[in-house]
């Protein structure tokens, strides 16, 4: 090429005023030449002050645009926003945390380096300042929470099954048909499955980083796993051959200590003290060993953590088995209404609770 290719990066977002400068800041701290970046943000109805600050940046920077609308979610932010980007590469790139220097640089050296990446993302890093966020990091990052893989651990570049906040071939994501607006959660791993199944790859670059705040507490973890349950259920119903016997490990844990505490009184208390008690004795191990190994000192929170991510993702597949007509569809996510106008983020709806941002990987 003559020319490095214009990069898009797309950037979701809602109420996200305490992070998105960190957010802007490190996109324009970029090694890829300043003139081949353009950021569109997508604004989903903030109220904190977001769009206003969208708008003061791109008074000063030109590469920069704000589009949205009210009730827009992630997804349907993606496809607002690709439908908008002049570059030949579009990066996901979430609010809520930061990449680092090289993340673009590295990003298109692997697309345009290789035949048939159709998609490059990073390693994911947590980052937690108070000791729920702190255990809530421990926990999601361990192989007793839902860490251990590949897109957390490598330390070489590998192809993948999926990543978070990729950078794509926008001409092979649009091909694979985008982002689903009706996915309000588990979007990246069903768009990066249609990816593959056209014959693309998805690859993990380790020097790639993507940084950000994970949830504040314990509460918001477990609404956080019910809706990711919720909708890995939504993506096997659509894509049979992604599922995995692991998937539904979580639901049986929770049908499991369901069944035997309704059991017990009928003279199911054995399996009642073996399930129950064995499973409190395999948290509270687990949350004194992860705590250990990471100089933390409140192992309680770790458990606590691990119940919440267990519980919570085992309750939301529960919950998606039994969905049915819209609530399938959408899996109880926003809705996309008053979506496509550039430079309307609009300002005019209630607070959502902190979890319900368009969020990032934690």
């Amino acid at each position: 090429m003559d020319r490095e290719p214009l990069v898009s990066i797309v950037m979701p977002v809602r109420n996200e005023a305490a992070h998105l400068a960190r957010a802007l800041d490190a996109i324009d701290a970029q090694t890829y030449p300043r003139d081949r970046i353009e950021v569109l943000v997508v604004d989903g109805g903030s109220t904190d002050g977001t769009v206003e600050l969208v708008r003061e940046r791109a008074n000063r920077d030109p590469r920069v645009r704000l589009l949205g609308g009210r009730d827009v979610n992630t997804p349907a932010a993606m496809q607002l926003g690709i439908a908008a980007a002049r570059g030949e590469i579009v990066a996901k790139v979430d609010g809520h945390g930061w990449v680092n220097g090289r993340f673009v640089e590295l990003a298109v050296a692997e697309l345009s380096g290789a035949e048939r990446i159709g998609c490059v993302g990073g390693i994911i890093e947590p980052v937690a300042e108070t000791d729920a966020e702190r255990a809530i990091a421990i926990a999601r990052f361990s192989r007793l929470g839902v860490g251990g893989g590949v897109y957390t651990l490598a330390e070489r570049p590998q192809d993948t099954d999926t990543v978070q906040c990729g950078v794509y071939r926008r001409d092979a994501l649009v091909a694979a048909g985008g982002f689903d607006p009706e996915l309000a959660f588990g979007e990246d791993e069903e768009a990066n499955f249609r990816l593959r199944r056209d014959g693309w790859r998805v690859r993990l670059e380790p020097g790639m980083r993507f940084r950000y705040r994970v949830r504040p507490r314990i509460g918001a973890l477990l609404r956080q796993y019910f809706r990711y349950g919720r909708a890995r259920v939504a993506v096997v119903r659509r894509h049979p051959a992604f599922f995995r016997l692991k998937h539904a490990a979580p639901g049986a844990l929770v049908l499991a200590l369901a069944i035997s505490g309704l059991l017990g009184p009928f003279g199911g208390w054995w399996w009642l003290g073996v399930l129950w008690i064995g499973y409190g004795l395999a948290v509270l191990i687990g949350g004194l060993a992860l705590a250990a190994r990471a100089g933390f000192r409140r192992p309680d929170l770790v458990a606590l953590a691990l119940v919440a991510l267990h519980l919570g993702y085992g309750l939301g597949t529960l919950r998606g088995l039994v969905d049915s007509g819209p609530e399938r569809r959408a899996q109880g996510g926003e809705r996309v209404a008053g979506a496509g106008m550039e430079d309307e983020g609009v300002a005019d709806q209630p607070q959502p609770e902190e979890e319900d941002r368009q969020r990032g990987p934690g």
